[in-house]
This record gives structure tokens, C-alpha cells and sequence, in this order.
């Protein structure tokens, strides 16, 4: 819920990982900068999923700090 109030989309799921992409900064760009800050997703460079990030459903504390990192790329990237 909190990865779409921030403009990202992601895919259904019944499993404990979630793909998300945001429609104006590429998956890479979005994996490395999560990497820089140490937080740890997968990117795929395939054709059908580049743009997206599968993210792993942590814990409440994990989530909170992935949202934050990401609101902070999103801050530097637009």
C-alpha cells in the first residue's frame, strides 16, 4: 500500500515478495541505489521484468526502512 501511495506499481501476489516498478526511474537505477544504502533486493535484466524489483515482505521495521530509502531516491531522482 505505501509502495503504490508513492507512485509505484506492483504486481498481485499470495507469496512473501512483491515485484514493484516505478513508472519514471528504471529498475537498475532503483536496485543500485537500494544497494548503496545497503538494502538488499532483486533485479532482473530480462525483457519482461527490467523495470521491476522484487522486494521482500520483512518485517514492520524493515518495511519502514526500505520506504524510507526509497522515498529518499525518489527525492533525489525526480
Amino acid at each position: 500500500e505505501q509502495l503504490k501511495a508513492i507512485g509505484f506499481e506492483t504486481t498481485d501476489s499470495k507469496t512473501n515478495f512483491i515485484f514493484a516498478k516505478h513508472p519514471q526511474i528504471p529498475g537498475d537505477r532503483i536496485y543500485a541505489k537500494l544497494r548503496e544504502k545497503g538494502i538488499l533486493v532483486r533485479h532482473f535484466d530480462t525483457q519482461l521484468l527490467t523495470d521491476f524489483n522484487r522486494i521482500t515482505v520483512g518485517s514492520r521495521q524493515q518495511m519502514e526502512i526500505l520506504i524510507g530509502a526509497i522515498r529518499s531516491i525518489l527525492e533525489e531522482s525526480l
